[in-house]
């Protein structure tokens, strides 16, 4: 019997600075998660495109394709994909928007423990897993 793939994490953002913070923050539980980081909508897309991810974590303000319009089509191609938006546009009508496509908006910058939880309880909320017999 194969163990079951660990979570897929996706983290979207275009500010360098931001990804290697979420990278360092996400380190420490590597032995649980698979996190890929990358720097805009068209790159997630792709990643997506080479297999499911289980979250998907993205700013909402990025050059070309925002976040908005990523987390609409992760929404429309990819709906068992839980999708948390985590940015610093907390009091813009943007963000209110942002609750259309996303399962839960996070304001930057965000602690930790926070983003963990999010990602903890979106996981949680996954349908079980079919198991062949």
């Amino acid at each position: 019997m194969t163990a079951p793939a660990r979570p897929r994490i996706l983290f979207v953002d275009d500010d360098h600075g931001v990804l290697r913070s979420l990278q360092t923050v996400m380190r420490k539980h590597r032995d649980r998660w698979d996190t890929v980081f990358v720097a805009s909508g068209e790159l997630a897309l792709a990643a997506l495109a080479e297999g499911p991810f289980d979250v998907v974590v993205s700013d909402l303000r990025m050059p070309g394709m925002g976040g908005q319009a990523l987390l609409q089509r992760v929404k429309d191609d990819y709906p068992s994909t839980a999708r948390i938006v985590l940015s610093g546009e907390a009091h813009s009508s943007a963000f209110e928007r942002a609750l259309e496509v996303a399962h839960q908006v996070l304001e930057k910058p965000c602690a930790p423990a926070v983003l963990r939880a999010a990602i903890e309880q979106a996981l949680a909320r996954r349908p079980p897993p079919v198991l062949g017999c």
